[in-house]
């Protein structure tokens, strides 16, 4: 734990000197999490130091000045830390940090942005985000799980005796037979999404006749917002 600690107070003095702005702030949150008596909140605030050190030393050079100059960047700090230090789910501890580290490497990014993009994430449980991410690219997440949605017109090679099928895909039944989740969970996820205009409305209730692959189905649901945000977390 020591040893954790140490390193811990490492990486804060090595933040703090690529960007001083942090200097008051980033010992704060250290003490105020160091009081509660956490062993759990503190060993990952540590964890967010370490690696927030390592990440902005491979960006120190597209860091947006203005962004972090100002006082209010101050207070997304400390939100991104009390965020991290509060949430059990760790891929949920690395998309935050992602989230604090697009916002500080993108040209015009406002801070209400950053902190509405927090509380997105904060709201969303883990089919959530796995929508997001299929439905960013369905073609390449299908392909990555072994093509679980086949094009039933592939494979036929006698030209002369080919049948071409044409089928009428369902959104919510495509995206149930590719993460064998229940089509009523997939429902209530997507209603979610649609709330928060991250995908199309009345998206889940798309129909694609095709004689192609029905994942297609899948194809341009994301909003503009939905497209930001899905780039904030995993770009």
């Amino acid at each position: 734990m020591n040893n954790t600690l140490e390193k811990g107070l490492i990486a804060a003095k090595g933040i703090v000197a690529m960007i001083p702005v942090l200097g008051g702030t980033i010992t704060s949150v250290w003490s105020d999490i160091e009081s509660m008596q956490a062993n759990r909140k503190h060993e990952r605030l540590e964890e967010f130091y370490i690696k927030l050190k390592d990440e902005v030393e491979e960006i120190k050079e597209q860091i947006n000045v203005s962004y972090i100059s100002q006082s209010d960047f101050l207070d997304i700090f400390e939100l991104t830390a009390k965020y991290i230090v509060n949430e059990r789910n760790e891929e949920k501890r690395i998309l935050f940090r992602n989230i604090l580290i697009n916002s500080i490497t993108t040209k015009n990014c406002s801070y209400d942005k950053t902190e509405k993009y927090f509380r997105i994430l904060e709201q969303m449980n883990s089919l959530e985000l796995l929508l997001l991410k299929i439905l960013k690219n369905p073609k390449n997440y299908n392909e990555n799980q072994g093509n679980i949605i086949k094009n039933p017109n592939e494979g036929q090679s006698n030209a002369v005796y080919r049948v071409h099928y044409t089928l009428v895909s369902e959104f919510k039944q495509i995206l149930s037979e590719l993460t064998q989740i229940p089509q009523d969970d997939i429902s209530e996820a997507m209603y979610f999404l649609e709330s928060n205009r991250l995908v199309g409305e009345k998206a889940s209730e798309y129909k694609l006749q095709t004689n192609g692959n029905p994942i297609h189905v899948l194809d341009d649901k994301l909003t503009s917002k939905g497209k930001d945000f899905i780039s904030f977390l995993l770009d």
